[in-house]
């Protein structure tokens, strides 16, 4: 990326990666060791930083449980783990329309492999999901499980998590709730998703700010989940199955250890930072954005028009050019990367609208500048002008 350019995906992944973490991953690099896979003093310091990578991760999610912050390759890699250690043979899933294909693809291969029923809950013309027409949903008939975005990855909408998740414990309902928090995790507190939610699925190479290859999935302490991978884990050896302790009995074969130590100190940077503190400048920064664009002609923005309402990821059309062709211009004459499309999400599309073609998105990271916002309206206005 040139000096001038400005990286505006991080929906995607967040850039630049802090240099402290590609540091630590170039240290782990250099350590002839793994974890659990021997007595010498390189193997018991990256014990060490394993077990400390998930006590900050765990502060991170805000819970206190560390040992069931499970490493996994990626939120999708999470993901999957829960929903298809949780869904059985016609198992009922309620899912909603703003999700991921890291959610819709899993659960539909188990309406095909294992005849499950999956019930997707329609999301307003923002991009957002009632509680209401959750609530219908869920009453409708039993679910095993619920599978919903904290935040949209196409418009950044908030759903009603904490709300839905706190009705299903007030009941002591059955299903189960598993939060998607790819989108949110490492920009704000999650207290209030975690203490209400079953699992929580997270993607370390964007909010927390680590290393691509990194994610996690919390797990509450009363559910259990058949491992989602076998083999070594360095512990109980002597047995022929994987051992039932956490975490190893979702942890199989070599850690990603440079990826983990990473995400480590990136989640150490980010509470240093204050997730309060990160929070408040990316609403900051949703506030100055849906400011400037309101009056620009031949722009429009999709998503809730509240700036608490919605992270700083933003999906635009500009009247007279594909998403695809604004895009490039964006990156050639303006020095803006970003990304167009349907973000791998197709249903919210369908939603907003933007179905076929997509949108050409926006989105901000936890450092991003006003200026950023500035130079973004600026390049829109010559593109609808």
């Amino acid at each position: 990326m040139t000096a001038s350019s400005l990286y505006l995906d991080h929906a995607s992944t967040s850039f630049p990666k802090d240099p402290r973490v590609i540091e630590e991953v170039r240290r782990v690099m250099e350590v002839g060791a793994t974890p659990h896979r021997g007595a010498h003093r390189s193997a018991r310091e990256m014990e060490g930083l394993v077990d400390t990578a998930r006590e900050r991760m765990a502060r991170l999610l805000g819970v206190s449980d560390a040992d069931r912050i499970t490493f996994t390759l990626n939120a999708t890699d999470a993901l999957n783990a829960a929903i298809k250690g949780v869904v059985g043979a016609g198992d009922r899933v309620v899912t909603t329309q703003v999700e991921h294909n890291s959610v819709l693809r899993p659960l539909n291969g188990l309406v095909r492999r294992a005849n499950a029923q999956v019930d997707v809950v329609a999301a307003s013309a923002e991009g957002v999901v009632s509680f209401e027409a959750l609530r219908q949903a869920l009453e409708k008939s039993p679910a095993r499980l619920l599978v919903i975005s904290h935040a949209s990855n196409v418009t950044g909408a908030l759903q009603p998590v904490e709300e839905i998740g706190t009705w299903l414990r007030e009941r002591n309902s059955p299903t189960r709730l598993l939060v998607d928090a790819a989108q949110t995790a490492g920009y704000r507190s999650l207290a209030e998703v975690t203490e209400v939610a079953d699992f929580v699925a997270v993607a370390g190479h964007k909010g927390p700010g680590g290393p691509l290859g990194t994610g996690v999935l919390w797990t509450r302490a009363d559910q259990e989940l058949p491992p989602w991978r076998e083999g070594g884990t360095g512990t109980d050896s002597e047995t022929s199955l994987q051992p039932d302790p956490w975490p190893e009995h979702l942890e199989a074969g070599t850690p990603n250890l440079p990826g983990i130590a990473g995400l480590s100190e990136a989640a150490s940077l980010r509470l240093e930072q204050g997730l309060e503190q990160v929070a408040e400048r990316r609403t900051q920064i949703v506030s100055r954005f849906l400011d400037a664009v309101a009056g620009l002609k031949g722009v429009q923005v999709f998503g809730p028009k509240v700036p608490t309402e919605r992270e700083p990821v933003f999906p635009i059309r500009v009247d007279g050019y594909q998403t695809s062709e604004a895009a490039v211009i964006l990156e050639t004459s303006f020095g803006i990367q970003q990304r167009s499309g349907l973000h791998c999400a197709p249903e919210v599309h369908r939603a907003l609208g933007t179905a076929g073609e997509g949108t050409l998105r926006l989105s901000y990271g936890a450092l991003s500048e006003e200026s950023e916002v500035d130079r973004a309206v600026a390049a829109l206005q010559a593109l609808g002008s």
